[in-house]
């Protein structure tokens, strides 16, 4: 049994929310259509109906607001807004994996604008004091644990049913592994996840990992051939 928590101050948020900004447009001057829909549709859609909608009401979600967050709103619309931000960081995972995706791309520029933008953020919320005031976020796992393995090997066993061979899956998985370990190192990093390498390597290898599989074959049997012509570099 085991609880995943963040603990940073209110600052995090403005520097977050700059970096998100730099990351869209960049996606726009790129013309990268389908990574800039998933960011979307990943953070609005499907992180916030999961992590508003279903955890924070049932329990496994829970989250302390200072008092001088958002001081005029009350506390449930201030809820809703946080988990708007919070769901909306979460956007940038899912356009990475569809960057990913993308055979004509530049990884390494996408991978190292992503992790030194996630240092940066920490770093700088920490060295400016803005607004320290303490927001503490914990999302109960315990329960959860079995489920999320059982997702992530029937979606990779998806991809042998679909012929795909070892050589993209074995890159698929990867992915996946990169885009949350990047995430989890940058919390750990900035002291804003509690130190655990444990949490660290399964919540890397299992959390994104579990959608990875569904997310390439929506790319690739459906996306690709019908939007994307001459990929962007």
């Amino acid at each position: 049994m085991y609880d995943v928590t963040r603990n940073f101050g209110v600052d995090y948020i403005y520097f977050d929310l700059i970096f998100v900004i730099i990351f869209i447009l960049i996606l726009l001057w790129k013309k990268k259509r389908i990574p800039l829909a998933a960011f979307f549709i990943g953070g609005f859609f499907i992180n916030f109906i999961i992590d508003w909608g279903i955890w924070y009401h049932t329990g496994i979600r829970e989250i302390s607001l200072p008092v001088n967050f958002l001081p005029s709103l009350s506390l449930t619309i201030k809820t809703i807004i946080f988990m708007f931000w919070f769901s909306l960081t979460y956007g940038v995972e899912y356009a990475y994996v569809f960057l990913m995706f993308e055979k004509k791309t530049n990884k390494y520029f996408w991978t190292a604008l992503v992790l030194i933008g996630w240092i940066l953020v920490g770093y700088l919320s920490q060295y400016f004091s803005i607004n320290d005031a303490n927001i503490e976020v914990t999302r109960h796992m315990s329960n959860l644990r079995f489920l999320r393995i059982v997702l992530v090997i029937f979606g990779y066993s998806l991809l042998f049913i679909f012929k795909y061979d070892y050589k993209k899956i074995t890159y698929l998985f990867l992915v996946g592994f990169m885009i949350h370990f990047m995430m989890e190192f940058s919390l750990l990093l900035n002291n804003i996840r509690p130190g655990s390498i444990w949490i660290l390597i399964e919540n890397s290898l299992i959390e994104f990992n579990m959608g990875i599989p569904f997310f390439y074959l929506l790319y690739d049997k459906i996306l690709k051939p019908k939007f994307i012509s001459k990929p962007n570099s």
